[in-house]
């Protein structure tokens, strides 16, 4: 059996729970490459529209604000022809549509919530909640005779006649 090794991240440092914050507010510099040096996604097919990355060089990231060092351009694995003005329209481009995302997500999630409401349901109080617990306690507390004497009064029956009817 051959040797195992565990993969080995491109950002150790954001893995486990400090990767749900980057679905917010993400922590590269370069939203071209996402701070691995390689253009990503679909901002490769903007400039190179019939790209394969199966087939073809992975191209290589010169945006100045990245943070990861592109492939040296004596590398003959990468595809170096985008300029640095390319990379950071496409950083620009990424940085839009990733605000436009979150914006996105963060109505659908507005909606889904106003969605679970009841409807007539405005959102209740501290006060409102002890309220309602506190006229709970009062007609749980109302004994048979007096549920009795409520109906009648209310609706005109003889008590006698409910009575009968709750021993039934």
């Amino acid at each position: 059996m051959l040797f195992q090794l565990p993969p080995e991240p491109i950002r150790p440092e954001r893995l486990g729970p400090e990767a749900m914050k980057e679905a917010w507010k993400p922590s590269w510099r370069c939203f071209a490459c996402h701070d691995t040096g390689i253009i990503t996604g679909y901002l490769v097919f903007l400039v190179v529209p019939e790209y394969s990355d199966k087939v073809h060089k992975n191209l290589a990231c010169k945006n100045p604000s990245c943070r990861n060092i592109a492939p040296s351009s004596s590398n003959p694995n990468y595809d170096h022809r985008f300029s640095i003005e390319i990379c950071r329209e496409l950083d620009k481009i990424s940085r839009e549509d990733w605000t436009r995302t979150i914006e996105n997500k963060f109505i659908n999630f507005k909606a889904l919530a106003e969605m679970k409401k009841m409807p007539g349901d405005t959102g209740r109080t501290a006060n409102d909640d002890r309220e309602i617990l506190q006229r709970k306690a009062e007609i749980e507390s109302i004994t048979h005779e007096q549920w009795v004497q409520m109906n009648s009064s209310y609706l005109g029956v003889d008590e006698d006649v409910l009575s009968k009817e709750g021993a039934k």
